[in-house]
Parts: structure tokens; C-alpha cells; sequence
């Protein structure tokens, strides 16, 4: 019996020194989040509900216990910009087989907007990517050999992909900022993400790249300059791409 108790307390105890440890952990995280943002510049928020569900292509809109922490948000040359880490678990959400499986992550910097049309989605291209496009997965070609080598492009408006990816932009997107990285036009949000938590280190770098696709793409949206002059948005909130 006195070994059973024994037993039961340590695992008591590993259980109670873990749970401690991860709280340590987050608040010192969230410490060095606000410390940085008040250094830069930058309003650190914690989290925000709202951020989880805003939009819907990868890595959003999949699995389930799906956050947004590490808020921050900032004004980079212009432009109301976010940063967040977006958490999830796979799993289904179907209240049959809900089950919490591994917990994901990405790093998210992204224009402070909701989301619209058209919708350019930039993959680096991989094995995965390699593999869809030999079962007719779209890849918009620009003519361009080092950017259709290292980048796969999908839309739902491919006459504004073309006009987006000029010389310009396609030099941009090979800029080191953008390696290991997602890039996505959602109408007036333009998202930059990796898989990760947030780093801070080069979150000033990023968000800037945000702003110089911006700056290229928000002219070209349809119905001219309105996103840029704050305009109202008809049929916001479609979805993304996956």
C-alpha cells in the first residue's frame, strides 16, 4: 500500500511540475512578446478569437482547437499589419470522432483586413507540390524559370494573377524573407506564413515584405484603388484556397 501511495504522488508530482513548467514557460514568452512590441513599436494583444477564424485557407480551416496567440499589431510603411501564432490539433470536428491529436503551428504576419477576392495562393513547390501537378493540380507559369522552379501558383482569377506577378513581385517573393514560406492574396489581406511560433527576429523584415506585395498587388484588385482607400468589399469571406 505505502508503495502504491508512493507511486501515485510522484505522478502527482511530474503532473503538477509540467503543468508548472508550461505556465512558466507562456508567461515568459508572452513577457519577452510584450517587451519586444513596446521596443518596436508594436501593441502586443495576447490573443484574439477572431483572428482563428477570419480566414480559410491553409493553414487555416483545418483541425480543431484552433487559436490565435501572441497577437501583435503594428503600422509598417502604411499599412495595419498583423502578427499572431495560429495553433491547432488534428483532429475532426465532427463531435463523434473529435479526438485531440498533435498540435501544429505557423507564424503568421498578415495586413489587418478581412479577406476578399481574388485570391492568389503562392506554395513553395516540393515533392507534394510536384506530385498535384502531375494530377493537374493548377500552376500559373509566368515565364519566368527561377520563380516557376521554386514557386507553385494557384488563384481563382488568373488574368489578375498574371497582372500581379510582374518582374516586381516575382523578384521579391525570391528574396530569402520568403524561403520556407507561404504567400497568399486574399482581396485586400495579403498573408505571409511558415510553420513555427512566432519569431521576432525577423518579424520587422517580414512585415515589410507584406507591405511591398501590397503595395504592388492592392492597385491591381478589381474595381480599382478601393481597398487602398478603405472601401467596402461585396461578398467578403469566401474561401481560400487549400
Amino acid at each position: 500500500m505505502g508503495t502504491f501511495v508512493a507511486l501515485v504522488l510522484l505522478v502527482i508530482g511530474v503532473v503538477a511540475f509540467t503543468v508548472t513548467a508550461v505556465w512558466l514557460m507562456k508567461r515568459g514568452r508572452s513577457q519577452d512578446y510584450a517587451q519586444w512590441a513596446e521596443a518596436n513599436g508594436w501593441e502586443y494583444v495576447g490573443k484574439d478569437p477572431v483572428l482563428a477564424q477570419r480566414w480559410s485557407g491553409r493553414p487555416f480551416g483545418i483541425g480543431i482547437d484552433r487559436e490565435a496567440r501572441d497577437v501583435m499589431r503594428g503600422r509598417v510603411d502604411g499599412y495595419d499589419v498583423v502578427s499572431f501564432t495560429y495553433v491547432w490539433r488534428s483532429g475532426s470536428p465532427d463531435a463523434d470522432s473529435r479526438r485531440a491529436g498533435l498540435r501544429h503551428t505557423a507564424h503568421v504576419v498578415a495586413l489587418d483586413a478581412v479577406p476578399g477576392e481574388p485570391v492568389v495562393d503562392l506554395s513553395p513547390e516540393g515533392i507534394r507540390e510536384k506530385w498535384q501537378k502531375l494530377f493537374g493540380a493548377q500552376d500559373v507559369q509566368i515565364d519566368n524559370p527561377a520563380f516557376d522552379g521554386q514557386w507553385l501558383v494557384r488563384t481563382s482569377d488568373e488574368v489578375f494573377a498574371r497582372r500581379a506577378l510582374d518582374a516586381r513581385l516575382a523578384n521579391i517573393v525570391m528574396l530569402p524573407d520568403f524561403h520556407g514560406s507561404r504567400l497568399r492574396i486574399e482581396g485586400p489581406s495579403v498573408l505571409l506564413w511558415r510553420p513555427g511560433r512566432t519569431d521576432v527576429t525577423t518579424l520587422n523584415e517580414r512585415a515589410k515584405r507584406i507591405a511591398d506585395v501590397a503595395r504592388i498587388v492592392l492597385p491591381l484588385e478589381k474595381g480599382g484603388p478601393r481597398f487602398e482607400t478603405g472601401g467596402g468589399i461585396d461578398g467578403f469571406g469566401i474561401p481560400g484556397l487549400t
